[in-house]
């Protein structure tokens, strides 16, 4: 569904769930995402729920996902070599995350 609302229908990606973090290769971090913006493809991780364990923001794994997808589209603008860019580029990418699933849950409801 949401590759489709992302307009990522003409990549190749497969996402991998319920990862362990050691396997995610990334400390502190929910979803992991390698992907080619050129070759549009991506393979996405992401952390189980015993392995997010207990942070101030709860386990939400379409949040997580969208959050990764969103790093395929906006992939030809990260790695800046600027790190206050990537930093501000990673938080948009959040923000937009969480405003997606806040508004399709909104219209479930």
């Amino acid at each position: 569904q949401w590759i489709d609302i992302l307009g990522l229908n003409d990549w190749a990606i497969s996402v991998k769930d319920d990862c362990k973090a050691c396997e995610m290769g990334l400390e502190d971090s929910a979803g992991c995402c390698e992907h080619n913006v050129v070759g549009k493809w991506a393979f996405i991780q992401i952390i189980s729920e015993e392995e997010y364990g207990k942070r101030i923001i709860p386990y939400d794994k379409e949040q997580i996902l969208v959050h990764e997808l969103l790093h395929c589209k906006f992939g030809i603008l990260e790695h800046s070599g600027n790190e206050i860019v990537d930093i501000l580029l990673h938080q948009l990418v959040e923000d937009m995350a969480k405003s997606l699933v806040k508004s399709k849950r909104l219209k479930e409801n």
